[in-house]
């Protein structure tokens, strides 16, 4: 067999052992959706019973196109939502600051905007009305700001002051409902969350703790002034160099 021959062949060998690495790093790694944009359940609790007598909570990620993992998402949080606090009351505006990235409540302004139409819901066949609860169990110690979750009266649900929890808890009977999601800084941010339902047979049900991610982008003045930073610092550099 000749030199070229064996090279071909190896090479060939080589192909098929990379292919096959690639596709089974894909099969292992979970895909990232990001989602940005239209009718988003981010806190959905879902009523399963797949073994009978056996029911069990869920809580995930639901839009228009199907359901999510949390830890298969990024929601973000575009710089659209930037906006003034101000007629905000005093205990948001202390989290939050005089402006801030607000997902709205008000359906027809997020889809005006162009955001997440961001919403709590309970799903599947609920055996009665009674409350489901989300527990804020943790924020991410690297959080880079504030975060607050409140009702279109002003009434807060949840809150977070960097990685420290502040309002942990909260309870709705609606089968649907949206709120107001506040951010007082740009960057990621981190929280671990668990819903609860107690069964009228079953008891207590609780759902495994799963973390959530926002993506939060900054205001388009503040990627100006990054981006002249920038430049200036390359400036400068070219300067000494050309000085040196």
């Amino acid at each position: 067999m000749t030199a070229v021959a064996c090279s071909a062949r190896s090479l060939a060998r080589l192909s098929i052992a990379l292919s096959l690495a690639f596709a089974t790093a894909a099969w292992a790694e979970p895909v990232t959706t990001i989602l940005s944009a239209g009718h988003v359940d981010i806190f959905e609790a879902e009523y399963e019973e797949l073994i009978p007598g056996q029911p069990e909570l869920h809580l995930g990620v639901h839009n228009d196109v199907g359901h999510f993992e949390p830890g298969d998402v990024i929601l973000e949080v575009k710089n659209a939502a930037y906006r003034s606090t101000t007629g905000l009351p005093g205990a948001i505006t202390a989290l939050l600051g005089p402006n801030a990235w607000v997902l709205p409540a008000d359906l027809e302004e997020a889809d005006a905007l162009g955001v997440i139409e961001a919403g709590v819901a309970k799903a599947g066949t609920f055996p009665d009305a009674s409350a489901v609860t989300f527990t804020l169990l943790s924020a991410g110690a690297s959080n880079p700001g504030n975060f607050v979750l409140y009702s279109s009266a002003n009434l807060i649900r949840l809150s977070a002051t960097g990685g420290t929890v502040g309002t942990n808890i909260f309870s709705t009977t609606a089968g649907h409902i949206h709120y107001n999601w506040g951010f007082s800084a740009p960057g990621i941010y981190t929280f671990t969350m668990r819903a609860s339902y107690t069964d009228p047979v079953a008891g207590l049900l609780q759902s495994p703790a799963e973390v959530y991610t926002f993506q939060v982008v900054p205001e388009p003045s503040m990627w100006a002034v990054a981006g002249a930073a920038m430049l200036g610092g390359m400036g400068l550099r070219r300067f000494r160099r050309a000085g040196a």
